[in-house]
């Protein structure tokens, strides 16, 4: 493990792909079930969610992780930190929205249409591939990141925030995972619409941002024990699938939103495990499995990127040639997709780095 390296954010950011990986893997079959397309048993209903959930921490570590990078840094020239970590992140972002309608036009049979093209590439229609949705996210957040750090740098009491956070908890996460039940399954009562005006409070993503600053910078969550925190996440699991069960189980198939980063679930089964990992490896010197751990944090971008065009391929695959379980080929794709992504990843990490910086910000 390089000495300059931060540990523990490596196994965060390990540990946040592993879960994306999984997440895509099992969505190709567990998206037509939160659809109402198919029918499952319970016993797998229970494994796709509990896959599916877990799947979801990937995105709010990832997102917790930038906040623990970027946010305690000084900026005194913005426009030097947009040359050196936002032009990049767009250009890459550019790349493979290009390369991904080329992709889509080959393997899916695609029309290709340079009106929809360059829609995409101004980010004024979504990416062919779907994973894609992550890159305007991350790239409207570096836009402010310096602004926000600097607001949080010359805070000398963060407490004054306290009230700002809270609703911005409940408006962002707690009204939205209401308003799931409010839809369909309790219809007395009206769906919830904040009339706040919140644009300057950012999203649920810059929630997970703050928050991961919150925890490495300011040990936000230390007044609560290890076990509190891990029978907090069983808690938000078990409620979470409940709800969501009792969604399938009615047939109300309009929102999937018990799985979406609003989730007031999502938000502290991510954060809690953040805080955990923080934890478990924030003062670790050495580590068992050190260098594969960087390796693949290292290769965590490159990694998002590929193994969706890789597990498309796989699927089609599979469609065609095997009969194989539910519970064969939701592993297959996942080890498949994630081998296949490192193996690709290594002469861009060892040879054309380069290359590797450009197209996959290998670091």
């Amino acid at each position: 493990m390089t000495k300059s390296r931060k540990i523990w954010l490596d196994v965060v950011r390990a540990t946040a792909i592993l879960c994306v990986v999984l997440c895509h893997s099992v969505e190709a079959f567990y998206r037509p079930v939160l659809l109402g397309q198919l029918q499952v048993s319970f016993p797998l209903w229970n494994i796709e969610n509990l896959l599916f959930t877990v799947g979801r921490m990937g995105v709010p570590l990832f997102l917790a992780t930038t906040g623990a990078l970027i946010l305690p840094r000084d900026y005194p020239d913005v426009s030097a930190f947009y040359k050196k970590s936002l032009l990049p992140l767009f250009l890459t972002t550019e790349i493979w929205i290009f390369f991904n309608y080329i992709f889509c036009c080959v393997i899916e049979h695609q029309t290709f249409n340079i009106s929809r093209l360059l829609l995409e590439m101004l980010f004024l229609k979504s990416s062919s591939l779907s994973h894609m949705w992550y890159m305007p996210v991350i790239l409207g957040c570096y836009i402010a990141l310096p602004f926000l750090s600097r607001l949080l740098q010359t805070s000398t009491n963060l407490r004054q925030y306290s009230l700002l956070y809270v609703l911005g908890i409940i408006i962002f996460f707690i009204i939205p995972t209401a308003n799931v039940f409010f839809k369909e399954a309790i219809t007395v009562i009206p769906v919830f619409r904040s009339q706040l005006d919140t644009g300057l409070w950012g999203s649920y993503y810059s929630f997970y941002i703050i928050t991961g600053y919150l925890i490495s910078k300011h040990q936000m969550l230390d007044r609560f024990k290890s076990q509190s925190l891990l029978f907090g996440i069983i808690l938000a699991f078990v409620l979470n699938s409940t709800g969501q069960y009792y969604l399938y189980s009615h047939h109300y198939y309009q929102s999937a939103f018990l799985y979406w980063y609003s989730d007031f679930a999502i938000f502290l089964i991510g954060i809690f495990t953040f805080e955990l990992l923080r934890r478990r490896y924030h003062n670790k010197a050495i580590i068992k499995f050190a260098p594969v751990i960087e390796y693949i944090s290292r290769c965590s971008f490159g990694i998002y990127i590929i193994h969706k065009p890789i597990l498309v391929v796989l699927q089609k695959y599979f469609n065609h040639f095997t009969t194989a379980s539910v519970h064969i080929q939701m592993p297959a794709l996942f080890f498949a997709s994630l081998f296949g992504s490192l193996i690709l990843l290594y002469p861009f990490k060892s040879v054309w780095k380069k290359a590797g910086v450009l197209l996959f910000h290998i670091k």
